[in-house]
């Protein structure tokens, strides 16, 4: 059982740009689907207006930190594009986004900074793990080359996977490497690949190809969940029960197409804090108010303000191969 992975064929940071504008085009979708959201915000046409201004002039910011110390921060594009990148990763937080999207193309910086609780330390990335570095300079999978990033299609976020090869490129010429994992996984054990289809990192797309060189394979896109669905559900649903099926009996269950399967992970952009309008039609309703009340403090807030609604789980199968 993998959960959330991709075949080794995958360029997988390479492809990061990608994966992050079907992300965000899905979440586009998702806003003007929802009559509240599409109502008040336009995700699109703020990011878009947010990057111009951020191009022509870094905003100037200031993030409260330990001691009552405040430090003044300019963020580029570019910073500002990982954080929308984080954002993405999960789907808690993903519906943040056309609210937070739409106060800060208002120039609302420093309200968004208090309400999400933003300081200094969010600055701080940590240690850099050399496990994670030998891993990244070695294997193909881990590749990325910074002159082919833009020839992969237009996206937003080109300049924040373009600016993330170029550093380990830096980082892999110095750091002492060999050849690491490469090439195509041939295998007849059973295998069931659990991808969400609002992963980043792992989309359904990444396995698509499994079953040609794995035929006891069997893929299942879980809609509207993101990285890690075991892991990061409350309570998985079905999907569990049929995890738990396959370690005992050692081959997976074919899921019957078009079976009710409630994943609490897989969350709607209807939830009445996040999609107030922060200005009614008219414009009679503040909207330094409004964006105030949608945007949630912590992720955890975020996440208790979702409905759960039942979702269906997609066996992607080849069409007419029998499970093992």
């Amino acid at each position: 059982m993998l959960d959330s992975g991709s075949l080794l064929s995958v360029p997988l940071w390479q492809l990061g740009s990608v994966h992050d504008q079907q992300a965000f085009d899905q979440l586009v979708r998702q806003c003007a689907a929802s009559p509240a959201c599409g109502r008040s915000y336009r995700p699109a046409a703020d990011l878009a207006a947010i990057l111009a201004r951020l191009n022509a002039h870094p905003a100037q910011v200031v993030l409260p930190g330990p001691g009552g110390q405040h430090r003044a921060v300019a963020i580029t594009a570019v910073a500002f594009l990982s954080f929308v990148s984080d954002y993405l990763g999960e789907t808690q937080t993903a519906v943040q986004l056309p609210a937070i999207l739409h106060a800060l193309a208002q120039g609302q910086w420093s309200r968004v900074i208090a309400r999400l609780g933003l300081t200094t330390a969010s600055l701080s990335g940590g240690p850099t793990a050399l496990q994670a570095v030998t891993i990244e300079c070695s294997d193909a999978w881990a590749a990325m080359n910074p002159a082919r990033v833009s020839q992969q299609g237009p996206s937003a976020f080109a300049p924040l996977v373009t600016a993330q090869a170029e550093r380990l490129r830096a980082l892999c010429s110095a750091w002492p490497h060999d050849p690491g994992v490469s090439g195509t996984v041939r295998s007849g054990v059973p295998v069931v690949f659990l991808n969400g289809t609002a992963d980043l990192t792992d989309p359904p797309a990444n396995v698509a190809g499994a079953v040609a060189t794995m035929p006891n394979a069997l893929l299942v896109s879980v809609p509207g969940t993101g990285h890690w669905i075991l892991n990061n559900a409350a309570s998985p649903g079905c999907l569990l029960a049929a995890t738990t099926a396959f370690i005992q009996a050692g081959r997976p269950a074919r899921p019957t197409p078009g079976s009710p399967c409630p994943i609490p992970g897989a969350l709607k952009l209807q939830a009445r804090r996040i999609l107030l309008p922060s200005a009614s039609v008219t414009g009679r309703t503040s909207a330094t108010t409004g964006v105030s009340r949608a945007i949630p403090r912590t992720r955890a807030e975020a996440r208790g303000q979702f409905s759960t609604p039942c979702k269906r789980c997609t066996d992607a199968k080849s069409p007419g191969q029998q499970p093992p």
